[in-house]
């Protein structure tokens, strides 16, 4: 700490003689270095500007009265964090600007030591007193910016949750920063949409690896703009408006997402994708979709996409009880008994089915001989009393199969 006035007065009154062409300097140096700031608008820059000789002037004063810093006196700092928080500068490029102030000063102090005995007489005293002032500002400067920017992230939390309730409901937003967020997602009225829920299938040690996942799904969602992207009580939903034309097959890109996370961070998701709605008025519906999707997936988690599902497939997704009670004694009898003894009678039957009725495809993908796949066919017959050439009770056995079990 400087005790002595007097011991760095010379090298303050150096710094205030070259004032301006120090700032100067310093915002040559930030465009320079930072690219967030070379692209940055004029008013960014005036608020830079201002910044730094804010810094400049309280430096001076400083290192001329020989006292350190006091946090009151560094109250300025949190507007100007709040500021960049708000235009999207990240931390380390705020503290990155600093720093490149911080060379330009030392470098005019280095050529006043060179040319003035009193300056270069002075030069330790003031290398403590501004270093313990870059200190204490750079962590006045870092707390500042992660509670601005915690407060608007909550605050943008906030306002996606409010919009999304409102959509599930089938209210218009309630509140313009609602519709804003809502034209930024690009959920206008007659905006076609796709709704994604997703949960862990167990609740993780860390809950911000749930905002990860919620990030990863949006961005495999794809698109040119930003899906509405809301955390709720371990829940991810995900809105994406469709673009003009857009047939979507998310599956392929989700299931990737889901592999990834569950690689990496141990995440495993059971995310299911609504069919698409003609308007956000059918949100409510594609939510309800979705998460039946969710529930027909197993411990293992997944991705079940209605849109890459047929209209069979689909209907089948609901445990009807009428539907249960349709099924032949027979019918239900061998998908139970099959089930418990591996499955290996069903899995040839959609094979079977898979392959359009053809028993030598369905035996390749199987991996078994032609004659093992038509013994096994027989089989089904045999216990069901079905005929496999007739749809009628194909679909019967079917319906059987896919039921929730």
């Amino acid at each position: 700490m400087v005790t002595d006035a007097a011991r760095a007065d010379v090298i303050a009154a150096v710094l205030e003689s070259r004032r301006e062409e120090l700032i100067d300097a310093a915002m040559d140096a930030i465009r320079a270095r930072v690219p967030a700031y070379r692209d940055a608008d004029a008013k960014l820059l005036h608020d830079v500007r201002d910044h730094i000789a804010v810094h400049h002037d309280l430096l001076c004063d400083v290192l001329r009265r020989g006292r350190p810093v006091t946090p009151r006196e560094l109250e300025f700092v949190a507007r100007h964090a709040a500021l960049r928080a708000r235009t999207g500068i990240a931390l380390a490029d705020f503290l990155e600007a600093f720093r490149s102030y911080n060379v330009v000063v030392w470098d005019a102090v280095t050529q006043a030591a060179r040319r003035e005995p009193e300056a270069a007489a002075q030069a330790l005293e003031a290398a403590r007193a501004a270093s313990l002032y870059v200190d204490l500002a750079t962590t006045e400067a870092s707390a500042a910016y992660l509670e601005s920017r915690q407060l608007l992230l909550a605050g943008r939390d906030r306002v996606r949750r409010d919009l999304l309730e409102d959509l599930l409901a089938g209210r218009p937003p309630a509140a313009a920063a609602s519709l804003a967020a809502a034209r930024d997602a690009g959920l206008r009225d007659g905006a076609r949409c796709l709704l994604v829920a997703a949960l862990p299938v167990r609740t993780p040690d860390d809950e911000a690896v749930v905002l990860t996942a919620a990030n990863a799904l949006a961005a495999a969602m794809g698109g040119r703009t930003p899906p509405l992207t809301v955390v709720r009580h371990g829940e991810i939903v995900i809105v994406r408006a469709l673009d003009d034309g857009e047939r979507p097959a998310p599956a392929a890109a989700l299931e990737r997402a889901f592999r990834r996370l569950r690689e990496t961070r141990g995440l495993v998701l059971a995310v299911g994708v609504s069919t698409v709605q003609d308007g956000v008025a059918g949100l409510g519906d594609a939510y309800r979709e979705a998460s039946l999707a969710v529930g027909r997936l197993d411990g293992e988690g997944g991705v079940l996409s209605l849109p890459d599902l047929s209209a069979f497939e689909f209907l089948t997704l609901r445990d009807s009880a009428v539907a249960r009670r349709l099924i032949a004694p027979e019918v239900e009898r061998f998908v139970r008994e099959d089930r418990d003894s591996g499955g290996i009678l069903i899995r040839t039957l959609l094979a079977y089915v898979d392959a359009d009725l053809n028993v030598k495809a369905a035996a390749e993908e199987l991996l078994v001989h032609v004659n093992t796949a038509h013994h096994r066919l027989g089989r089904i017959e045999e216990k069901t009393g079905r005929d496999l050439r007739r749809v009628e009770d194909l679909v019967d056995l079917l319906v059987a199969i896919r039921l929730p079990a």
